[in-house]
């Protein structure tokens, strides 16, 4: 049998399983979020206003989520971009041309590289010059999930 509760400890034994069954769908009903993983950001000499965020997005979602942007206090603004190939119809060949986007596409259970050469959040505008081993503060916006802010170290690469 069993032990008899008094009225008040039954109500605060009440008030306890509400509690924790609240936070528990609360949990359930958070919807995942993206991870970046691998993260940095091109350390390059103070007279270049403009760098790079790279790492790899995971989304572990059902459904696609677009990076459409950030923010840093570090420079005025975060455009995805992405390197596109460009026939010049010159003899020394094509180049290689950045070009920003609406937005970067990170498929459902999948992953966005963001690399040298390829898809990138383009940080411009530097308010200050960067710091190699300091870490930058960069909050990434979505369409589809909540933003995500991380803190990236600054790499010489």
């Amino acid at each position: 049998m069993p032990p008899m509760l008094s009225p008040g400890a039954r109500a605060r034994a009440g008030g306890l399983a509400v509690a924790l069954a609240l936070l528990t769908f609360a949990a359930a009903a958070s919807p995942p979020t993206i991870e970046l993983q691998q993260a940095w950001v091109r350390w390059l000499p103070p007279t270049v206003p403009d760098t790079a965020l790279f790492g790899m997005l995971i989304n572990p979602t059902d459904h696609a989520v677009r990076l459409v942007g950030g923010t840093t206090p570090a420079a005025k603004r975060c455009v995805p971009m992405t390197t596109v190939r460009k026939d010049t119809g010159s003899a020394s060949g094509p180049v290689m041309e950045m070009v920003s986007v609406d937005a970067l596409v990170i498929p459902a259970h999948g992953r966005l590289v963001l690399e040298p050469g390829g898809d990138h959040l383009m940080i411009m505008g530097l308010q200050k010059a960067l710091v190699a081993g300091q870490p930058m503060q960069v909050t990434l916006m979505f369409e589809g999930a909540d933003a995500l802010t991380v803190s990236v170290p600054v790499v010489r690469k």
